[in-house]
């Protein structure tokens, strides 16, 4: 386990999830990268974050099915993450369950702790503009270059 957290009850630190991990999984999976020109690198070693042992708890308690856990690009190039999400593609016709977890906000420093009814307008612009973009009747091509346009104009602001 990899608690890459801080400040919060005892309780949250005991969490484990023993799920076994599948070496053969992230052999074929740092190949398919590579051949993206994508960055991979196996670590065996790091234990599972709560990225993956908090919804995985939740969908599969008893830890029953292999697992592992695959970290998005180093900086916030989302030509890149599209990219990626391309060289992932061909897992969907082989059985294989991929859940992109966390907020679409992942800025603990802007985070709202007044709980749901506390407004934030600019987290709840982008949160509303990305639902739109994911889920509209738009083209895949038009959809990629929507999230890479706005990515890149929000990185400069």
């Amino acid at each position: 386990m990899f608690y890459d957290y801080y400040g919060f009850p005892d309780e949250a630190y005991e969490v484990t999830y023993p799920a076994l991990g599948s070496p053969h999984l992230a052999t074929r999976i740092a190949e398919l990268l590579r051949k993206s020109n994508l960055p991979a690198h196996i670590d065996s070693q790091r234990g599972f974050n709560h990225g993956l042992f908090i919804p995985l708890k939740l969908m599969y308690p008893q830890a029953d099915i292999p697992s592992l856990q695959l970290s998005l690009l180093r900086g916030l190039n989302p030509a890149a993450h599209v990219d990626l999400g391309k060289a992932l593609r061909e897992l969907m016709h082989e059985n294989i369950l991929v859940i992109g977890s966390g907020f679409s906000f992942h800025n603990m420093r802007a985070f709202s702790w007044q709980g749901v009814d506390a407004p934030d307008p600019a987290n709840d612009a982008f949160q509303n503009w990305l639902i739109e973009v994911c889920t509209g009747s738009i083209t895949q091509s038009e959809r990629e270059q929507r999230l890479i346009i706005h990515s890149a104009l929000s990185n400069c602001a």
